[in-house]
Protein backbone atom coordinates (compact mmCIF):
# COMPACT_ATOMS: atom_id res chain seq x y z
CA UNK A 1 0.00 0.00 0.00
CA UNK A 2 1.42 3.49 -0.49
CA UNK A 3 1.75 5.66 2.30
CA UNK A 4 1.65 9.09 3.13
CA UNK A 5 3.91 10.09 6.04
CA UNK A 6 1.99 13.49 7.49
CA UNK A 7 3.91 16.10 9.88
CA UNK A 8 2.24 17.41 13.47
CA UNK A 9 1.69 21.35 11.88
CA UNK A 10 0.19 19.55 8.34
CA UNK A 11 -2.52 17.55 10.56
CA UNK A 12 -2.73 20.53 12.41
CA UNK A 13 -3.67 22.91 10.01
CA UNK A 14 -5.56 20.33 8.12
CA UNK A 15 -7.76 19.64 11.18
CA UNK A 16 -8.40 23.05 12.45
CA UNK A 17 -9.26 24.81 8.73
CA UNK A 18 -11.95 21.98 8.24
CA UNK A 19 -13.28 22.57 12.36
CA UNK A 20 -12.57 26.37 11.91
CA UNK A 21 -15.08 26.48 9.04
CA UNK A 22 -17.58 23.39 10.00
CA UNK A 23 -20.71 23.49 7.88
CA UNK A 24 -18.55 24.62 5.44
CA UNK A 25 -15.89 23.05 3.30
CA UNK A 26 -12.41 24.09 3.09
CA UNK A 27 -9.82 23.21 0.99
CA UNK A 28 -5.90 24.10 1.05
CA UNK A 29 -2.81 23.00 -0.73
CA UNK A 30 -0.15 19.97 0.29
CA UNK A 31 3.61 20.60 -0.08
CA UNK A 32 5.75 17.95 0.75
CA UNK A 33 7.56 15.31 -1.14
CA UNK A 34 6.70 12.41 -3.12
CA UNK A 35 8.53 8.97 -3.07
CA UNK A 36 8.28 6.21 -5.54
CA UNK A 37 5.51 4.77 -2.91
CA UNK A 38 4.92 7.22 -0.06
CA UNK A 39 4.25 10.86 0.17
CA UNK A 40 5.63 13.00 3.38
CA UNK A 41 3.53 16.32 3.95
CA UNK A 42 5.37 18.97 5.97
CA UNK A 43 2.78 21.42 5.51
CA UNK A 44 -0.77 21.74 4.39
CA UNK A 45 -1.63 25.27 3.37
CA UNK A 46 -5.57 26.85 3.77
CA UNK A 47 -7.03 29.24 0.71
CA UNK A 48 -8.13 31.29 3.52
CA UNK A 49 -10.26 33.27 0.30
CA UNK A 50 -11.32 30.27 -0.99
CA UNK A 51 -15.34 30.61 -2.31
CA UNK A 52 -17.22 28.11 0.06
CA UNK A 53 -20.24 26.29 0.14
CA UNK A 54 -21.99 24.06 2.16
CA UNK A 55 -21.16 20.88 -0.50
CA UNK A 56 -18.48 22.77 -2.70
CA UNK A 57 -15.46 24.63 -2.49
CA UNK A 58 -12.59 26.50 -5.12
CA UNK A 59 -10.18 28.66 -4.88
CA UNK A 60 -10.12 31.95 -6.01
CA UNK A 61 -8.48 32.11 -9.27
CA UNK A 62 -6.26 35.13 -8.42
CA UNK A 63 -5.11 33.86 -4.95
CA UNK A 64 -4.64 30.37 -6.48
CA UNK A 65 -2.24 32.09 -9.11
CA UNK A 66 -0.16 34.17 -6.29
CA UNK A 67 0.30 31.00 -4.22
CA UNK A 68 1.62 29.37 -7.64
CA UNK A 69 3.68 31.33 -8.76
CA UNK A 70 5.39 31.60 -4.93
CA UNK A 71 5.71 28.19 -4.47
CA UNK A 72 7.70 28.17 -7.72
CA UNK A 73 10.56 29.32 -6.37
CA UNK A 74 10.28 26.94 -3.31
CA UNK A 75 12.64 23.90 -2.38
CA UNK A 76 9.16 21.98 -1.70
CA UNK A 77 6.83 20.62 -4.01
CA UNK A 78 3.03 20.88 -4.50
CA UNK A 79 2.48 16.95 -4.06
CA UNK A 80 -1.79 17.65 -3.45
CA UNK A 81 -4.01 19.41 -1.71
CA UNK A 82 -6.81 18.54 0.56
CA UNK A 83 -10.84 19.58 1.66
CA UNK A 84 -13.36 18.89 3.91
CA UNK A 85 -16.80 16.93 3.51
CA UNK A 86 -18.85 18.17 6.79
CA UNK A 87 -22.10 16.26 7.84
CA UNK A 88 -25.34 17.94 6.97
CA UNK A 89 -28.22 17.70 9.03
CA UNK A 90 -28.42 13.84 10.45
CA UNK A 91 -26.15 12.49 7.32
CA UNK A 92 -22.85 11.98 8.63
CA UNK A 93 -19.71 13.20 6.33
CA UNK A 94 -17.33 10.05 5.09
CA UNK A 95 -14.02 10.61 3.46
CA UNK A 96 -15.24 8.92 0.74
CA UNK A 97 -14.36 11.11 -2.83
CA UNK A 98 -17.11 12.79 -4.45
CA UNK A 99 -17.75 12.54 -8.18
CA UNK A 100 -16.85 16.21 -8.68
CA UNK A 101 -13.65 15.30 -6.35
CA UNK A 102 -12.82 12.40 -8.77
CA UNK A 103 -13.40 14.74 -11.73
CA UNK A 104 -10.60 17.27 -10.68
CA UNK A 105 -7.59 14.56 -9.61
CA UNK A 106 -4.52 14.72 -11.41
CA UNK A 107 -2.67 11.63 -12.06
CA UNK A 108 0.24 10.97 -9.32
CA UNK A 109 -0.91 13.77 -7.20
CA UNK A 110 -2.18 12.98 -3.13
CA UNK A 111 -5.46 13.84 -1.95
CA UNK A 112 -6.92 13.93 1.58
CA UNK A 113 -10.12 14.73 2.60
CA UNK A 114 -11.02 15.42 6.20
CA UNK A 115 -14.34 14.37 6.98
CA UNK A 116 -16.35 16.64 10.42
CA UNK A 117 -19.01 15.19 12.69
CA UNK A 118 -20.49 16.34 15.44
CA UNK A 119 -19.42 14.38 18.63
CA UNK A 120 -21.16 11.82 19.59
CA UNK A 121 -18.50 10.08 21.70
CA UNK A 122 -15.34 11.08 22.91
CA UNK A 123 -12.35 8.58 20.72
CA UNK A 124 -8.67 8.24 20.99
CA UNK A 125 -6.93 8.51 17.81
CA UNK A 126 -6.09 5.61 15.70
CA UNK A 127 -5.74 4.06 12.38
CA UNK A 128 -8.45 2.28 10.47
CA UNK A 129 -7.83 -0.89 8.83
CA UNK A 130 -8.39 1.26 5.35
CA UNK A 131 -5.42 3.36 6.17
CA UNK A 132 -7.78 6.34 7.23
CA UNK A 133 -6.75 7.82 10.75
CA UNK A 134 -9.50 9.07 12.93
CA UNK A 135 -10.12 10.81 16.00
CA UNK A 136 -12.12 13.52 18.20
CA UNK A 137 -11.03 16.54 19.36
CA UNK A 138 -13.32 18.95 21.11
CA UNK A 139 -16.77 18.68 19.74
CA UNK A 140 -15.97 16.87 16.69
CA UNK A 141 -15.37 13.69 15.57
CA UNK A 142 -12.64 13.86 12.57
CA UNK A 143 -11.04 11.45 9.75
CA UNK A 144 -9.04 11.76 7.56
CA UNK A 145 -8.39 9.90 3.98
CA UNK A 146 -5.89 9.98 1.44
CA UNK A 147 -6.10 8.64 -1.94
CA UNK A 148 -3.71 8.74 -4.90
CA UNK A 149 -4.92 9.58 -8.94
CA UNK A 150 -3.59 7.29 -11.08
CA UNK A 151 -5.87 7.10 -14.71
CA UNK A 152 -9.16 8.53 -15.51
CA UNK A 153 -10.70 8.52 -12.56
CA UNK A 154 -9.68 5.86 -10.74
CA UNK A 155 -7.56 6.49 -7.14
CA UNK A 156 -5.85 3.83 -5.03
CA UNK A 157 -6.17 4.44 -0.86
CA UNK A 158 -2.88 5.90 0.92
CA UNK A 159 -2.22 4.55 4.44
CA UNK A 160 -1.67 7.99 6.19
CA UNK A 161 0.80 7.38 9.08
CA UNK A 162 0.82 10.09 11.52
CA UNK A 163 2.49 9.22 15.33
CA UNK A 164 1.36 13.02 16.35
CA UNK A 165 -2.08 11.67 16.16
CA UNK A 166 -1.55 8.37 16.67
CA UNK A 167 1.62 7.37 18.39
CA UNK A 168 4.01 5.19 17.57
CA UNK A 169 1.36 1.94 17.37
CA UNK A 170 0.60 2.63 13.24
Amino acid sequence: MITCHLKERAFLAMVFSSIEVYKHETLGLLLGFKGENSFAIEYAIPYQTAVKGYSWVSPKPQAAEKMTKVLENMAIDVIGDYHSHTQYGEDRATTRPSGDDIADMEKGKLYITVAVNDKTRKKRWITKKNGNIRGTIGDYDVELGAVVAYGNHRYKRVKIICPSATGLGY
